[in-house]
């Protein structure tokens, strides 16, 4: 994990300090990790913390001790309002999987409550903070009735249900401001991306991918300064990632 969270010419912890495609380009609200083992262990691990990436000295111990192949890692800008704490910290996790959201789903407060509602006793108790995105990960749960085997085919499926009803749930209050869902999924076998705005006339957050012959990263910036190593993902497109193999969704508003 070292390389790509401190090493690379734009890491994480980088951007964490001073983020290159975004107007307010510091991340200093927290950070996360979550890891898939080695070792015959399907469950994530995760570590949260309310500090900056930049100043945390556990992160570096374990971004350089710990072996995987694959995990996720995410820098906090906390929206206007919501408490800087360790719930409310990506990745989020339930059993096999882990969640990420870069962006934000505007006007939240007048829409919580419909989602609150309309979720599973389940899904209900899930939720731990008080984010937009940790909702959003407890809709996308009960789309797919939280099954840890779920296909690929069925987590795109949830995917697009999950922002669909967000949408709806806008509508309903008239929320005519802009949901910024770039929204980041894995089970460590599957792996879905979205890049999607609500209105069609606002640019939605960065999001690229580099891949090679064993390897796929996904990153809101590029880490590197080699342009021609970096895909820019389209705006509103799901993209699923399976055996290193990438491939592309349209995403309707």
């Amino acid at each position: 994990m070292n390389t790509l969270i401190f090493n690379a010419s734009n890491s994480l912890v980088q951007q964490s300090k001073k983020a290159k495609m975004r107007v307010n380009p510091l991340n200093g609200d927290g950070f996360g990790i979550g890891w898939y083992p080695q070792h015959d262990d399907p469950i994530p691990g995760t570590f949260v913390s309310v500090e900056p990436a930049w100043s945390n000295r556990n992160l570096g111990q374990i971004a350089s001790k710990i072996p995987t192949h694959h995990f996720f890692a995410h820098v906090r800008d906390a929206s206007v309002g919501m408490p800087v704490s360790q719930s409310n910290c990506h990745p989020f996790q339930y059993g096999r999987y882990l969640w990420m959201h870069n962006g934000r789903l505007d006007q939240f407060d007048l829409f919580r409550r419909l989602i609150l509602n309309d979720l599973s006793n389940k899904a209900f108790d899930f939720i731990k903070g008080n984010t937009d995105s940790e909702c959003a990960f407890a809709i996308f749960l009960d789309e797919i009735n939280f099954d840890e085997e779920a296909s690929l085919e069925k987590l795109k499926q949830a995917m697009k249900t999950t922002i669909s009803k967000i949408n709806d749930y806008r509508k309903q209050v008239n929320a005519e401001t802009n949901a910024f869902i770039n929204f980041a999924l894995t089970n460590r076998k599957h792996s879905l991306f979205t890049r999607y705005s609500s209105n069609a006339d606002i640019r939605p957050a960065s999001l690229f991918y580099s891949q090679s012959e064993n390897s796929v990263i996904v990153s809101s910036e590029p880490l590197s300064d080699i342009k021609a190593h970096w895909i820019k993902v389209e705006r509103s497109t799901l993209i699923s990632i399976e055996n290193n193999k990438v491939t592309t969704d349209l995403l309707t508003n």
